[in-house]
Order: structure tokens, then C-alpha cells, then sequence
């Protein structure tokens, strides 16, 4: 066999599980029952440790220098002593006037000395000169961030001592809400814009540049496959070209697939990663090919699933599953069965232990405060 691993790429994971289920290979819900179970089924299954990944951020320092005034209630604009220099990186910090109970949004920095809050200023009285305090007390994280490990959080590193941050729920959060800068104690999850931005809320807000390392799951994206266009090969070579017009090549990447379908689908598959793409019509596979040459034929070339090998099975079994469901076949229980051994064998091998390396090496490439 051509295929290197034991790994099963996107396409033939789809075409088994529309054969076991009795689907034509082409039915539109079977790819979309593969990446349901990729997606979103198994990784809620554990805190699988090959999801796990390691960041740090670093908290802005509580600004309180000299006095504020606003014109009055109902205002929006703020005004600070002359000895104050904040900017544009302010804006979205809070701020919080000692004569007055509420806390505001800065929305925007009018050069040094002042800007624009929101909601407007509550209450029955001015603020002519007020002690003030901007914090900071939300911060984005990456991208991929899905979630934290069960009884995560942020972790504090400082003086030789781990101080845990942890996750709570937001009833318990508001609860015990403080916007009084210091040591932070509590954080909760918070999803911000029509594209669901992941960022993490502190309680107490930070009063220190302090630097928060945390372990974190992250998401998988859906697994793509192409087929466009047309592709030729040499017995023995590694350099694929293609044609036809409409190949597009770049939109696999490093450790995908290839095959030409000719040769087989499904289990009769031969599979070539991809070691590069440089062209729409030019990509170099990681090893010879090893059956004789083709010219102008249909090829796919696929993403493998982001977990190990020994898991493929159960993305086939979870699909199946589904499927199966879907047309009331008393033949899901069997796959079931056969889902929940890999799992339970996978959870033998990946299950997160609590904190997947020495906590020290989280904080290891930042100035964290000591």
C-alpha cells in the first residue's frame, strides 16, 4: 500500500461511511455527518491531550494618575489633569469614577487628557474632580481557543508560586464581581460578535501587567476535500501537475492527500501526502508514486483529521451512526457499539491528565512577573 499510515483521509472516511450506510458516495449529508462528528461529537468526548495547547497573556496596568472631571449627568465626555498621557489603546478599558457608582466603557481617547465613555453618566451629581481608575479587565484569546480542561482557567505565576484563576460560571462571576483593581481571582468565558471572538473576563480587574499562562482546547475546523480540474503523474514521480482550468491545488496544504481516483475510492484507495503545494497546478508528494502513470485524470486531494490514527475509526463509526439514525436503521446500535470501544480505548492513550507539562514552561518564553 502506498498510504504511509494508518490515518484515513477525509474522502474515504466519507465513501465508507456512505457504503456501510447504504448512500450513494456523493450524498450531501455524509461529508456533513463526518465533520459533525470531527467537529463537534468527539472532541466534547475528553479533554483529548493532542487538542491541548499552551499560551500566555499579559494583563494591562490600572491607570489612575491625577483627576477626572465630566461636564455632566447624562454626559459622555470625560475629561483628566493635564499630568495624564493615555491613547487609543485605552479604548474599550473601563473606567471607574471614585464618586460615582457605575463603571463605563471608554469608547474612545481624545488625544491625551480625556475621551468618551458609554453608557452615559448615571446619577443626580456632577463630577467636577473625581479620583478615577481605568483597567482592563477583558482579554481576547487565540482564535482556535474551543475551551478550557475541565477545572481550568488562568494560572498566575509569581514569587515561586502558582495562584489558580479559575473558570466559574457567570451567575457565580457576578456574584462576586469587584471593579476594584487587583490580584485577579475568578475569570469566566465571554463570546463577543456575530463571529463568536473568544475572550476570557478577570475579576477582581488586573492591577499589574501580570502575566496569566493557561492550557487550552483548541477548535477543529472542518475537514475540505478538491477535486477540481484534472491531474497528471509519472510511475516513480513525485511532481503532480494539473489542468483543465479550474485545478486548484492551493487550496490543500502540507499533509494532505492525494490519489488518482481511477485507482481506487474507498478502502481500494491509494493515498500520497502531500509534502508541498507551490501553484495551483503544481504540488510535490511526499514519497514516489508508486503505480504507473496517469495524464488528465480525475484526482482528490483531502485533509486527514488533526487526531491520532488510532481515532480515525470512530469519525467512521460516528458518521455511520448518524446516518443510520437518520433512515431509522436498527443497524446504528452495532456501530455504536463499535464507537464506544474506540473510544474507550482512546481515552486510555489521550485523556488529559492535569496540565499536560511542568507549569513552569508555560510562562517560559514571557517576562512573567516574579
Amino acid at each position: 500500500m502506498s498510504k504511509t499510515t494508518a490515518e484515513l483521509p477525509f474522502t474515504e472516511l466519507a465513501e465508507r461511511a456512505a457504503q456501510i450506510a447504504r448512500l450513494e458516495q456523493d450524498d450531501s449529508r455524509v461529508r456533513g455527518a463526518v465533520n459533525d462528528v470531527y467537529v463537534r461529537e468527539l472532541p466534547r468526548k475528553e479533554d483529548w491531550s493532542f487538542l491541548i495547547v499552551s499560551s500566555a497573556l499579559t494583563c494591562a496596568d490600572e491607570y489612575r494618575t491625577g483627576n477626572a472631571a465630566v461636564v455632566n449627568t447624562l454626559g459622555t465626555v470625560f475629561t483628566l489633569s493635564s499630568d495624564t498621557a493615555i491613547d487609543g489603546t485605552f479604548t474599550g478599558r473601563k473606567i471607574k469614577f471614585a464618586t460615582n457608582p457605575n463603571v463605563y466603557v471608554i469608547t474612545s481617547a481624545a488625544g491625551t487628557t480625556g475621551g468618551t465613555f458609554t453608557p452615559p453618566l448615571s446619577g443626580t451629581a456632577n463630577i467636577r474632580s473625581s479620583a478615577y481608575s481605568i483597567f482592563k479587565d477583558t482579554y481576547s484569546l487565540p482564535l482556535d481557543f474551543d475551551r478550557f480542561p475541565k477545572n481550568g482557567g488562568l494560572l498566575l505565576y509569581q514569587g515561586g508560586r502558582i495562584t489558580a484563576i479559575p473558570e466559574v460560571a457567570v451567575q457565580n462571576y457576578y456574584a462576586d464581581y469587584r471593579p476594584s483593581p487587583t490580584t485577579p481571582e475568578k475569570c469566566r468565558l465571554v463570546m463577543v460578535g456575530t463571529d463568536s471572538l473568544p475572550q476570557v473576563e478577570l475579576t477582581p480587574p488586573p492591577n499589574d501587567p501580570y502575566v496569566l499562562g493557561y492550557e487550552y482546547l483548541r477548535k477543529l475546523v472542518p475537514l475540505r476535500e478538491s477535486t477540481a480540474g484534472f491531474a497528471a503523474i509519472t510511475a516513480g514521480g513525485t511532481a503532480v501537475s494539473g489542468s483543465g482550468g479550474t485545478t486548484r491545488f492551493t487550496e490543500a496544504t502540507s499533509g494532505w492527500y492525494f490519489r488518482i481516483d481511477a485507482f481506487g475510492t474507498g478502502e481500494e484507495s491509494e493515498w500520497y501526502r502531500v509534502a508541498s503545494v507551490t501553484h495551483n497546478s503544481s504540488l510535490t508528494l511526499a514519497v514516489a508514486f508508486g503505480l504507473s502513470g496517469a495524464t488528465s485524470a480525475a484526482y482528490t486531494l483531502c485533509a486527514a483529521p488533526q487526531m491520532p490514527a488510532k481515532m480515525h475509526a470512530a469519525l467512521l463509526y460516528g458518521a455511520v451512526i448518524n446516518l443510520m439514525a437518520d433512515q431509522n436503521d436498527p443497524n446504528a446500535q452495532l456501530y455504536q457499539q463499535k464507537f464506544s470501544e474506540v473510544v474507550v480505548e482512546a481515552r486510555k492513550l489521550y485523556k488529559t491528565r492535569i496540565y499536560s507539562q511542568p507549569i513552569e514552561s508555560v510562562f517560559e518564553d514571557y517576562n512573567y512577573r516574579r
